[in-house]
């Protein structure tokens, strides 16, 4: 006896409907602003970290590796204007730490990294009730394993800004060998930067989802996830430069703090993405073992 197939329009209701399920169940709203508020403490320690070390490293290989530092910064993140721009905020600490790069000490490196693991700790609770793992690390191998992930993390955030930098001359040599110029090769290295920005946050959502929990999670939930959070986090970004640019109003004191305001939910929804990523994942992972289990049962019957 055949079993009916189910509709595509079932599928996706059975599926939303799981979602929601569980979203409820892990209280999906309230871990979100847990991790835009760690984000929040740890975001200038990060920061200033990451510029310390790639102004280190790219100052005696690349002519203006503030430019640089900024130019990878913003690709990242919302564009912005008027007083409430995040690539001008970004120049002047830029500017500031790497006028000052002997007061970067290791001491200094150090307190920045530990204040930074508390963004990771966060991280690894919230994947933990994510993808429903049992087991958890103690709170000194969590503290470590922090340590390593913010070490690690800085150091891809400089092989990343290389490999732009690389890529990018690479881009204007090809356009200057081929006889190319102006607006085609401008045009050229503003997707290659917008390309290789989403790639750059797609391979981190991978590693993170991955290695993160303290159970390996499965290649094709990490992708699912990946995929899923990389997609939202491009829509927030065009969504929050959209506002910034076009509806913000920054003639008045309240246009100002609306546009701080949508910054701050900027984060909050990007972190509210982040975990929804994971749930999606989970949720399609659970559904798939459960058809292939349902399938090796009719098997056995039959």
């Amino acid at each position: 006896m055949s079993v009916p197939r189910e509709g595509v329009g079932h599928r996706v209701r059975e599926f939303l409907h799981r979602l929601w399920v569980k979203v409820v169940e892990d209280d999906v709203l309230f871990m979100a602003g847990a991790v835009a508020f760690n984000l929040l403490v740890a975001i200038i320690p990060l920061t200033i970290l990451g510029i310390g070390v790639t102004g280190y490293v790219l100052s005696a290989q690349v002519a203006d590796p503030e430019g640089a530092t900024v130019a990878l910064v913003q690709s990242l993140v919302p564009q912005g204007a008027g007083q409430v721009n995040v690539a001008t905020v970004v120049r002047r600490i830029t500017s500031e730490v790497l006028a000052n790069r002997s007061g970067f000490t290791l001491f200094g490196a150090a307190f920045f990294v530990w204040l930074a693991t508390r963004l990771v700790g966060t991280l690894r609770v919230v994947l933990r009730e994510t993808f429903d793992i049992g087991q958890s690390r103690s709170i000194l191998r969590g503290k470590l394993f922090d340590i390593q992930v913010v070490v690690l993390g800085v150091l891809l955030m400089t092989v990343n800004l290389g490999t732009t930098i690389t890529l990018g001359a690479a881009v204007r040599f090809g356009g200057d060998f081929l006889g190319i110029g102006g607006p085609v090769v401008g045009l050229a290295e503003r997707i290659f930067g917008q390309a290789l920005a989403l790639a750059s946050v797609w391979a981190l959502f991978v590693v993170v989802y991955r290695y993160l929990p303290a159970r390996r999670i499965p290649w094709r939930t990490a992708i699912v996830a990946a995929t899923f959070s990389a997609v939202g986090h491009e829509a927030l970004k065009v969504g929050f430069s959209w506002y910034a640019i076009e509806v913000a109003d920054y003639t008045s004191t309240w246009g100002n703090l609306a546009t701080v305001a949508v910054l701050f939910f900027w984060i909050y929804y990007e972190a509210l993405v982040f975990i929804l990523g994971g749930e999606v994942a989970q949720v399609y992972t659970m559904r798939k073992a459960a058809k292939v289990q349902a399938a090796a049962a009719r098997e056995r019957v039959s």
